[in-house]
């Protein structure tokens, strides 16, 4: 299995659309590993995680071809993870569309899909999902875990399994509740990327209400292992990053050097 980070921010970008912070300067003046897109992944080439405001820009940069994927798991309704508009463009008079698209996501999540339009027209299949799922689609299997983001709406962080690798996608995930990490220790994980969104904040390295901050991931991963869910060698990135954490590639990487934490960028692979 393959998995490919299409994406690395939280919802404004980095650099941020109208911002002048230092970092966004940074970022704008250096590129590299310092533009981060909206947060999205690739899985193989027939599944994405999430299609956000940067999906064109996505699959051009890193050649991901949109009509070979079958499906897109969704892991809430927020904006920079749900993209309606581009969606839109698979009506039969703006594409010439071969298949159906299956859209795995929550009941909050469809619904506001379902506000901009018909789905059937879209050629989008929608699955609605619960929190704790396990289904199976194709040789993938698709489980979801209940994360702690918005009060009032179920958000999900997946375990995905193919070929007998397991990987944990979790952004937008909070400090789970205790039946999410509970349900979690069934699962021996070969992988996990887990949110970041705070970053280096310097009031926020412990922030863990509805984001987590970069000490907290590590606390998130640690809670893991202690748990015995992840495998020994198991390859742990953090993601998602909000440009008021100065999360610069270098900066990040020196916080997390000693740690066994890779920093996840835009169009880093991990290979199972």
């Amino acid at each position: 299995m393959k998995i490919q980070i299409l994406g690395s921010a939280a919802a404004e970008a980095v650099p941020a659309l109208w911002c002048s912070c230092e970092t966004c300067q940074y970022a704008r003046k250096h590129g590299g590993k310092d533009l981060r897109r909206r947060t999205a992944y690739a899985v193989d080439a027939d599944t994405l995680v999430d299609f956000g405001p940067d999906a064109f820009w996505q699959s051009v940069e890193f050649n991901i071809d949109l009509t070979a994927v079958k499906r897109i798991l969704f892991t809430h309704s927020h904006e920079d993870h749900l993209n309606p508009i581009d969606l839109l463009w698979r009506q039969k008079w703006f594409s010439v569309v071969e298949h159906n698209i299956k859209m795995y996501a929550t009941p909050g999540t469809i619904k506001r899909m379902e506000s901009f339009h018909d789905l059937e027209s879209l050629f989008i299949e929608p699955v609605v999902l619960k929190g704790f799922d396990k289904l199976e689609d194709d040789g993938l299997s698709i489980v979801t875990v209940p994360a702690s983001h918005i009060p009032d709406e179920l958000c999900v962080n997946y375990v995905l399994t193919r070929n007998g690798k397991s990987i944990l996608i979790a952004n937008d995930t909070g400090w789970w509740q205790d039946e999410s990490w509970e349900f979690i220790r069934n699962f021996k994980l070969d992988a996990a990327i887990i949110e970041c969104t705070f970053a280096l904040s310097p009031n926020n390295l412990d922030y863990r209400s509805g984001h987590l901050g970069a000490h907290a991931a590590i606390d998130f991963r640690n809670k893991l292992q202690d748990s015995g869910v992840l495998k020994p060698h198991a390859q742990v990135a953090v993601n998602h990053y909000s440009h008021n954490g100065a999360p610069l590639q270098h900066k990040l990487e020196e916080y997390y050097k000693n740690s066994g934490i890779m920093v996840g960028y835009d169009g880093m692979v991990i290979n199972l």
